[in-house]
């Protein structure tokens, strides 16, 4: 995904990234990690990347029946197995995404979704929690940064 061609190729069809996303919600530990980190090199790419990814987001979710980024709120939820790498990669996503969505409007429609989904209470659960990493501490304080300014 690296190759401007690839990448570029990547942007012109939501269905690889819809697939991306729905990897985050495998059972298989190796496979949410990769699919996270090609989301983020993806949303990095290019700001208008993360309109894509909330799209393809909705899509799938959609689909599913399932409030936009449940996917990414069970990896935070712990519910297969995650770990605090997995949890990193993921507040990583959430949070380079918000920073470059172009609108006020679909930064609210994300962190609405994400806040209906219990994404504060896992906020308070790691930030009170003095085990928690403190790369991974820094993630939440990030986002919680983004959604109060």
């Amino acid at each position: 995904m690296l190759f401007v061609d690839g990448m570029n190729g990547v942007i012109q069809h939501n269905e690889t990234v819809q697939w991306l996303y729905t990897l985050t919600g495998s059972l298989s530990r190796l496979v949410v990690k990769t699919a996270l980190k090609l989301l983020i090199v993806f949303v990095e790419y290019s700001d208008p990347n993360a309109s894509l990814l909330i799209r393809a987001v909705n899509a799938v979710d959609g689909r599913r029946d399932e409030k936009p980024w449940s996917y990414i709120m069970e990896v935070l939820e712990e519910r297969n197995g995650a770990d605090s790498e997995l949890m990193m990669f993921t507040m990583i996503l959430i949070n380079k995404t918000l920073a470059a969505l172009p609108d006020q409007d679909s930064f609210y429609d994300v962190t609405d979704s994400l806040e209906q989904l219990g994404m504060e209470t896992i906020i308070h659960k790691h930030l009170n929690n003095k085990a928690t990493e403190p790369d991974l501490r820094a993630q939440f304080t990030t986002y919680e940064v983004l959604v109060l300014e």
